[in-house]
């Protein structure tokens, strides 16, 4: 089988106690706003770079808030990646108006916390990261997927 790696910066925006996601056409999972980190390029400089490449938006990049790690797989290749979560800012984002992106195979949307788990945010430790970050626990994160099984919502 063959394998695919993945080194990704994502960020959370939080406005009014809602968080910024994405969402590709044509799949079921949402994704935190950001993406791959280029060979030589920093995790902050990486998720600065895809904000504005995704949104047109400038961003200020905060503190690293932690790692998850995570597999899925796609058309019978095993995939893995390591996500760097920061915390993002920026005086562009408005919690009631969706952001309209720059890429026209994304959409991105605000969502209630406790819609986290229910709309398939992958890696789906996030659901959970997010909500305790919400309710003020500020511990860096460390998550893993890789010794769990593959199911339906890792897999197309």
């Amino acid at each position: 089988m063959q394998n695919t790696f993945h080194h990704l910066a994502r960020g959370i925006c939080i406005k009014d106690n809602k968080v910024l996601l994405a969402q590709a056409t044509g799949y079921t999972n949402t994704f935190l706003p950001g993406g791959h980190i280029e060979f030589g390029e920093s995790a902050k400089d990486a998720l600065s770079r895809e904000i504005e490449e995704e949104l047109g938006i400038t961003s200020r990049i905060g503190r690293l808030l932690g790692l998850v790690e995570h597999k899925w797989e796609k058309k019978g290749i095993l995939n893995c990646e390591i996500n760097q979560v920061f915390e993002v800012e920026s005086d562009e984002f408005v919690a009631n108006i969706n952001p309209k992106s720059i890429e026209s195979h994304l959409n991105f949307f605000w969502c209630n916390a406790d819609e986290l788990s229910i709309i398939n945010l992958q890696p789906y430790p996030l659901s959970n990261l997010i909500k305790k970050y919400m309710n003020g626990n500020k511990e860096i994160w460390w998550e893993s997927t890789l010794n769990a099984e593959i199911d339906d919502s890792n897999r197309n």
